[in-house]
C-alpha cells in the first residue's frame, strides 16, 4: 500500500510496528508439519507473520513478499503457503482473492509467552541483505530453527541476551585474578576468552546429532553458531558478572578494546577507562603487577566481593523493539552510570590517599 506521499509503506518502519509475535505452539507445529522443504515452510510463515498488524493475525503479504524479501521464488513460495494451509496454520479470509490474497494466522493464546521477532530480519536494516535471506541462502533448516530458538531464549535482564546458563563465551582458565588489595579494595584483572560453552537445553538438543558410541556430537551446534556470527545475525558481548556461577548476576558490559585503542570511547569504554585509572591509583608504585597479569581489563571491587568473571553474552544483532527490550536497556544504562560514578569516587579517594571508603553504587536514579 502506498502512503499519501506516494512512498511504499514498509512494515516495521513506524511506531509500534517493529516486531511480530510467534506463538510457541505454532513454532512447534512449524517444525513438525508435513512439508517437502522445512526451510521454506517456516520461512514463508515468518514472512506472512511479519506482514500482520498489531493483532499478529491478518496479513496481505503473500508469495510476492517471500520472493521480494527472502528470495523464495513465487512458485516455491505458493507451494509453501499451500502446505501451511494444509497444516491448518494459515487460512484464506473471506476477502481473499487470487489476485489479492489475504490470510489469517492463528490467534496467540492469552497465557502464551510468544517469541518476539523484529520485522527487520525479514525486510532488512537499511540497505543490508535481510537476515532471513542470508539464512535461506545457507540452505540449512536447522540454522533457521537455531536462530528463532535464540530469539525465544532472550531474557529481559540488563544483558538482553541468551542466559549464560544456556550458552556463554569464556576463557579456558578462571577469568579473574586478584592482583592486590589496597585498604577496603580488592584489585582484579579479568581475561576474556573465546571458548564457547553450552548446556543441553531443549533448543541445544535440536542441534545435536548422535556421534560415536551414541554420545551427542556438539560440532553442528558450534558450526551453526559460528555461521550465524559470520552472517551478522548474532554477536558476543563481554560482560562482567559477580561470579563464574551459571546463575551469576550481570554487573556491567565492557569494551575490551578501549585500553589498547586511541579511538573515542563510548559509555562502556569510559567505564573501563575510569576503572583502569582507579586501579592504577590504588596500586601506586605497584603498577608492574598489572603488566604481569596478562588481563584484558582491570577494576576495583570491595574486598568482601567474591571473584568476578568475564563472560561473553550471546546477543541477537537485530532486536525486536519491545517494552521488555526498553526496560532491559534502561537497566543497562543504570548499571553503567552507577559503576562509572562509583569508580570515579574510588579514583578521587585514592588520589587523596584515602583507602577506607568502599565502592558505593547508587542505582536509585534509574
Amino acid at each position: 500500500m502506498d502512503t499519501a506521499e506516494g512512498k511504499k509503506r514498509i512494515r516495521g518502519g513506524g511506531s509500534g510496528s517493529s516486531f511480530f509475535a510467534l506463538g510457541p505452539d505454532v513454532w512447534e507445529k512449524l517444525q513438525a508439519a508435513p512439508t517437502s522443504n522445512r526451510l521454506y515452510i517456516i520461512m514463508a510463515y515468518l514472512v506472512l507473520l511479519a506482514g500482520t498488524g498489531s493483532d499478529h493475525r491478518l496479513t496481505k503479504w503473500s508469495a510476492k513478499a517471500c520472493d521480494e524479501y527472502v528470495g523464495i521464488g513465487k512458485p516455491r513460495a505458493k507451494h509453501a503457503i499451500e502446505e501451511l494451509i494444509a497444516a491448518g496454520l494459515v487460512r484464506h479470509t473471506d476477502a481473499s482473492t487470487r489476485m489479492a490474497p489475504q490470510y489469517e494466522l492463528p490467534e496467540l493464546p492469552r497465557d502464551a509467552e510468544p517469541i518476539f521477532l523484529p520485522v527487520q530480519i525479514v525486510t532488512g536494516l537499511g540497505q543490508e541483505t535481510p537476515v532471513l535471506r542470508r539464512v535461506r541462502e545457507a540452505g540449512d533448516p536447522l540454522l533457521l530453527v537455531l536462530l528463532i530458538d535464540l530469539y525465544a531464549a532472550i531474557i529481559t535482564d540488563a544483558t538482553h541476551g541468551v542466559p549464560i546458563n544456556e550458552v556463554r563465551q569464556l576463557a579456558p582458565e578462571p577469568s579473574a585474578r586478584k592482583i592486590s588489595e589496597t585498604g577496603v579494595h580488592a584489585l582484579w584483572g579479568l581475561t576474556h576468552g573465546y571458548q564457547t560453552q553450552a548446556w543441553q537445553t531443549p533448543w541445544v538438543e535440536k542441534q545435536l546429532v548422535p556421534g560415536p558410541g551414541k554420545k551427542p556430537n556438539w560440532q553442528p551446534l558450534w558450526d551453526r553458531l559460528d555461521l550465524l556470527k559470520k552472517m551478522g545475525a548474532i554477536w558476543w558481548e563481554p560482560w562482567v558478572f559477580d561470579s563464574d556461577a551459571p546463575d551469576a548476576e550481570p554487573l556491567m558490559p565492557v569494551d575490551l578494546g578501549v585500553l589498547s585503542s586511541y579511538a573515542a570511547a563510548d559509555d562502556e569504554g569510559k567505564l573501563i577507562l575510569v576503572a583502569f585509572r582507579a586501579t592504577l591509583a590504588l596500586l601506586a608504585e605497584r603498577t608492574y603487577m598489572m603488566d604481569s597479569s596478562g588481563s584484558s581489563i582491570f577494576l576495583p571491587l570491595p574486598v568482601h566481593h567474591r571473584p568476578p568473571a568475564l563472560r561473553g553474552v550471546l546477543r541477537l544483532r537485530v532486536e525486536a523493539d519491545t517494552p521488555g527490550r526498553r526496560r532491559a536497556y534502561a537497566k543497562r544504562r543504570s548499571l553503567v552510570e552507577g559503576y562509572q560514578a562509583g569508580f570515579e569516587q574510588v579514583l578521587a579517594d585514592a588520589e587523596e590517599f584515602r583507602f577506607d571508603r568502599p565502592l558505593h553504587l547508587d542505582f536509585t536514579g534509574s
